[in-house]
Formats: structure tokens, C-alpha cells, sequence
């Protein structure tokens, strides 16, 4: 008992309950506020919602660049100095905003010709949603930098706000125009969380001071996480992408993406497990032993939390669900067991990816990925043609455990060229 109330009070120290409390905040308005709207929406809705949010997700990939991998890993530096951070933020706001501009255009281009989806009004409110686009990259751009600098406490209580603001705008705006209400109180909550962090952070003094140098000093780390980070969204997002396509049963898509969206509050644990073990990785990269010792522990302990969590979900939440909605989404609840084991399985191998990228092997990450999807793709799009919404389902245990064992192959290939075992 004593040795766990030491660990938690380390991770508390270092700020990670303030991290998580911030990220899940973040992800309360994919999460929660669509918890609050799901009594007002029918099932039919929450398939376009879903749709939405998976292709403006690889849009907010293509227009960050990688740009928060990259300031995540070299603005943790202890070496580096506090202004050579500031102009490397610099450097990557700017670009970060140019291809975001980009990235929108060609977004609603693709609706335009109604090459989203076969469901007409998916693509027509895409061009709308599509704005949240590069307000989503800089979001996390700027929580990147706070998190690098290892300053959770500064901007977490700002994030807080931010983000309970944004789910009241969110539910008031469905309820009075429904689907429509809730693609604009995305886009306004966006909007004001981004500016908030703007405002709070100091970099315009460093803005002129940008060069090429720092774009390619970003560009060399995050090149490899946005190959990465592509294929991953792709390798993650196959059933929606292929849904979209494939598939003609709005009710029973919405059913599926409820659940779907249930298991993004299970991801918020991974992510932010991530992000938090991912500037400590990097403090320790030059030392081996200091290094495997923090990997072995975190990974012991995520490890733990993550048996724990999913089978506790499995057992509550269709209870809980079933109280909330008066059974409207029981329907759901046989997906969201299922996807559940698919999240454990990735979940499981998630801080090998923060590992690789600490001790400069980041490259193998996109290896990995590319592997993964192509490995993926065409069985699961048989599964989807053939099976439906059932193949899409198992679909995703498929690819989670092709992930599993990529995964695991290459990081003890890694571990036995550096570290020799």
C-alpha cells in the first residue's frame, strides 16, 4: 500500500491528474457533450456525427504536419534554451496554420463533389465541420508546447473552463436546430478554446525570428510521426471510411458509431498516458538504465490500469446506458463489449510508441503502421463488403491484433540492436 501511495504521489507531482483532467476535457466535447445531445439526436445522427469527426481527425493530421510530436519531443530538452524552444514553436504555429488553410480548402472541395460520403447530408455539413479543421491542429500544437515544457498546472484550469463553456454551447445549440446546432457549437467552442490559448501563450516576439532551419528541425522528427500518424488514423478509421461507402443502414451506423463514440472516452486513457509519459521518456533518453526502468514501470502500471478499466466497462456501462436512455441504445451495447476488446489490445502496446520516439526511433513507428495497414486493409474491406456492420465490428479486433503482434516484434527488435537484450 505504501509503495502505491508513493507512485501516485509521484505522478501527481509531476502533474499528470492535472494533464488528464485537461485532456479529458478536451475530449468531453467528442465524449461527453455527445452523451448530453444523444437524448435529442436519433441514431441516424450519431452515424454522420461520427463521420464527420473520423475525416475532419486525418485533416487535423495532414494540416499539424506531425508539428506536435516534434515540439513535444525537442522543447522537453533540458539542453535546449528556453528561447531556441519558443522560436521552434514559432516556427511550427506558422506552418501548422498555413497547411491548416490548405487542408480546409481541399476539405471542402471533397464535399463539394460529394466524395466524403454516399450520405448527402454528411457531405453537405462536412463543409461546415471541416472549419474545425485547423482549430483543432493548433489546439493541440499549443497543448503540446505546455506539455513539452512540462507546465500542465499553467494551462489546465484555463482548458477546464474552456471546455465546460464549449459543452453548454453545444447543448444549447442542438437542442434548438438539432444536427446542424451541433456542428456550429463545435465549431464556436473550437474557436474560443483555441483563441484562449493564444491569448495565454508568449511566442510573438519569436515570430520573425522563425527560419528555415527551425522548419527543417522540426520537420526532421515530424516527418516520420505524420507518416505515422496517417497510417494510423487510416488503420484506425477503416470501418467508418469503409461504412461510408459500403454500407446503407443509417439507424444501425448510428448504433455502431454510439458505441464507437463510447470507446473514445476509453481512449482519453491512452492518449493521455501518451502525452504525459513522453517528455520523461525524453529527459531519460541518454541514460539506458534510467530509461528501461521508467518504461518497465509505466508500462507495468498502465498495463494494471487498462485490465482494469476495460473490464469494468464491459460490466457497467451497458447498465448505466441502458438507465441513462431508457434502453434507446441497447443496441449499442453489444458493439461497444466487442470494440472495447479491440481498444484493450491496442492499449496495451500504446507507450512502445513514446518509447521508440524518445531514443530516436521514431522511424520505426512508421514502419510498424505501414505494416499494420497494409497487412489490414484488404480483409477488412472484405469484411465490411460481405458482413456488413458485423464485419466492420470484428474488423477492428482484427486489426488490433495484426497491431499487437507488429508491434510487439518490432520494439524487441529495437530493444536487442540498442540495449542489447
Amino acid at each position: 500500500m505504501e509503495k502505491l501511495n508513493n507512485i501516485l504521489t509521484d505522478i501527481y507531482r509531476k502533474g499528470f491528474f492535472h494533464l488528464f483532467s485537461a485532456t479529458a476535457l478536451i475530449y468531453l466535447i467528442e465524449f461527453g457533450s455527445q452523451m448530453f445531445v444523444a437524448g435529442i439526436l436519433i441514431a441516424d445522427d450519431f452515424g454522420r456525427i461520427k463521420s464527420l469527426q473520423t475525416f475532419a481527425a486525418v485533416g487535423v493530421i495532414i494540416a499539424g504536419l506531425g508539428f506536435n510530436t516534434s515540439i513535444l519531443k525537442l522543447c522537453s530538452e533540458k539542453d535546449m534554451s528556453a528561447d531556441e524552444k519558443q522560436t521552434l514553436f514559432a516556427s511550427a504555429f506558422k506552418s501548422t496554420l498555413l497547411f491548416s488553410f490548405i487542408t480546409l480548402l481541399l476539405s471542402i472541395l471533397l464535399s463539394f463533389f460529394k466524395l466524403i460520403s454516399s450520405d448527402i447530408l454528411t457531405n453537405n455539413l462536412f463543409v461546415y465541420y471541416s472549419l474545425t479543421i485547423p482549430l483543432i491542429a493548433l489546439n493541440n500544437l499549443l497543448i503540446a508546447y505546455y506539455q513539452a515544457l512540462k507546465e500542465f498546472k499553467k494551462i489546465s484550469v484555463l482548458l477546464v473552463i474552456a471546455r465546460l463553456l464549449h459543452v453548454l454551447i453545444i447543448v444549447l445549440l442542438t437542442y434548438l436546430f438539432g444536427l446542424n446546432g451541433f456542428v456550429l457549437g463545435i465549431i464556436i467552442g473550437f474557436l474560443m478554446s483555441t483563441l484562449l490559448l493564444v491569448f495565454k501563450t508568449s511566442f510573438l516576439k519569436s515570430w520573425k525570428k522563425t527560419m528555415k532551419v527551425h522548419f527543417y528541425k522540426n520537420w526532421n522528427l515530424a516527418k516520420f510521426a505524420f507518416s505515422g500518424n496517417i497510417i494510423n488514423a487510416l488503420s484506425l478509421y477503416l470501418d467508418v471510411f469503409f461504412l461510408n461507402h459500403l454500407v446503407n443502414d443509417p439507424e444501425e451506423f448510428g448504433f455502431y458509431s454510439f458505441a464507437l463514440t463510447l470507446i473514445v472516452g476509453l481512449r482519453i486513457v491512452t492518449y493521455t498516458a501518451q502525452q504525459f509519459v513522453t517528455p520523461y521518456y525524453s529527459e531519460y533518453s541518454s541514460n539506458d538504465i534510467q530509461i528501461l526502468k521508467a518504461f518497465k514501470k509505466s508500462n507495468r502500471i498502465f498495463g494494471a490500469t487498462i485490465l482494469f478499466i476495460g473490464v469494468l466497462s464491459v460490466v457497467v456501462v451497458p447498465f448505466v446506458i441502458h438507465l441513462l436512455f431508457d434502453g434507446k441504445y441497447d443496441g449499442s451495447m453489444f458493439y461497444f463489449q466487442v470494440l472495447t476488446l479491440g481498444w484493450g489490445i491496442r492499449s496495451w502496446i500504446s507507450l512502445k510508441g513514446p518509447f521508440l520516439l524518445a531514443i530516436g526511433y521514431i522511424r520505426i513507428n512508421f514502419k510498424m503502421a505501414l505494416i499494420i495497414f497494409i497487412v489490414s486493409i484488404i480483409p477488412y474491406w472484405y469484411l465490411v463488403k460481405t458482413y456488413k456492420i458485423d464485419g466492420a465490428l470484428y474488423g477492428q479486433v482484427f486489426v488490433s491484433i495484426i497491431a499487437f503482434i507488429v508491434v510487439n516484434i518490432g520494439f524487441k527488435q529495437i530493444l536487442k540492436k540498442v540495449y542489447k537484450i
